[in-house]
């Protein structure tokens, strides 16, 4: 073991962040062999190179940070000036760590994992489960076949097949777990379907305003799913989900206001930002900077309403509001914060979700007791 391997792995497990079960197989499974020869480090998207700089580079893939290795689905050269959108990446090694915990993996069960992507957490579990028992899909096919050229190479065989990982993989059903590496609105039937009762589907899972939480679904006889949100998971959205990217024009009649409701309340807070994001369904969010300081978007774009918060530089006590459309966005937002307010500012690790078919329901504290249906 190399020591940028031995120092990263010292470090999460003296962080609580690395368990006993699963630091003998993050020892056998180098992460640099898993990481492309060029590729873009950190969260400032800096190109790493292993014949150019190859210190930096091992550096990197040892680096408690995400490695994306691939923007806009491919449109853009590998290591070259950054696109719009990560499309494909080597995940936090903590984070990987932590939702392999949360998968609650025990010898002899069979996963299928949703995502190869660099073939990195296939290996560990590969390393831990044997081939045999590790089934991954993958929809990009060129980072399909790069994932299994590494994995070769590191001397693991699961399965690895080209597909749309939001269908699972109904010829090796069923699953004792389901772990996707990338992020749903809503979690996919199929991978009920394909998980045996008693099972636990993994997942990160998010709402239209940022609201990124792993949750942990176990399966029920009825065809159910149910459980807890485990921690914060900022994942890639899977590629059939995505919401669009157009914005709402701020035209049309608009209603003017005050509000004493600052940024820094809803959207730097965790929890907040998760209640806020519920009760507000079908709505992005996002900041913008400028001249004239910060303003708060909100869109909803199937409805076509908007609303504005200018923030400036959040000094004063109440902030200009303007929004439009058949929807008061904002005033939404004020609603759901003082909904959570009232409710005691319950932390997101309280809330749980359940899956009836296309049908999924929030509750808070257990199953019977729903905040929203989405």
């Amino acid at each position: 073991m190399i020591k940028q391997q031995a120092r990263l792995l010292d470090e999460l497990a003296a962080a609580g962040r690395l368990s006993e079960a699963w630091r003998p197989h993050f020892e056998r499974v180098p992460r640099h062999e898993f990481v492309p020869e060029v590729a873009w480090f950190g969260w400032d998207n800096r190109v790493i190179s292993r014949a150019d700089e190859p210190e930096a580079w091992l550096d990197a893939a040892y680096a408690d940070g995400p490695i994306v290795t691939q923007f806009d689905d491919g449109k853009v050269l590998p290591g070259g000036v950054p696109g719009l959108s990560p499309s494909s990446s080597l995940s936090m090694p903590r984070m990987v760590a932590r939702m392999l915990d949360a998968a609650m993996i025990v010898d002899g069960v069979r996963v299928l994992e949703i995502g190869t992507g660099s073939g990195w957490s296939a290996a560990l579990l590969a390393d831990r489960l044997g081939d045999a028992n590790v089934t991954s899909v993958e929809i990009d096919t060129t980072i399909l076949r790069a994932a299994q050229r590494a994995l070769q190479q590191a001397g693991y065989a699961p399965t690895t097949v080209a597909a749309d990982g939001t269908g699972g993989y109904a010829a090796h059903a069923p699953y004792d777990r389901v772990l996707a590496t990338c992020s749903v609105y809503r979690v996919p039937p199929e991978w009920i379907a394909q998980t045996r009762p008693g099972g636990y589907i993994v997942t990160p899972w998010r709402l239209a305003m940022p609201s990124g939480l792993l949750v942990r679904l176990q399966v029920d006889e009825d065809g159910t799913a149910s459980g807890p949100f485990v921690c914060p998971a900022w994942f890639m959205v899977t590629r059939n989900q995505r919401r669009s990217t157009e914005q709402v024009p701020m035209t049309g009649p608009a209603l003017h206001g005050r509000t004493s409701l600052r940024r820094s309340e809803v959207f730097e807070s965790e929890s907040a930002q998760f209640a806020v994001a519920v009760l507000v369904p079908n709505c992005d969010q996002w900041t913008e900077s400028g001249d004239a300081g910060v303003t708060v978007r909100l869109d909803d774009l199937a409805s076509g309403s908007w609303a504005a918060v200018a923030y400036g530089d959040e000094s004063g006590d109440d902030f200009a509001v303007r929004q439009g459309g058949p929807r008061r966005l904002w005033d939404e937002v004020e609603a759901a914060y003082a909904w959570w307010q009232d409710a005691g500012r319950p932390e997101y690790t309280r809330f749980g979700l359940t899956v009836d078919g296309a049908a999924q329901r929030l509750w808070i504290d257990e199953p019977g007791t729903v905040v929203a249906n989405l």
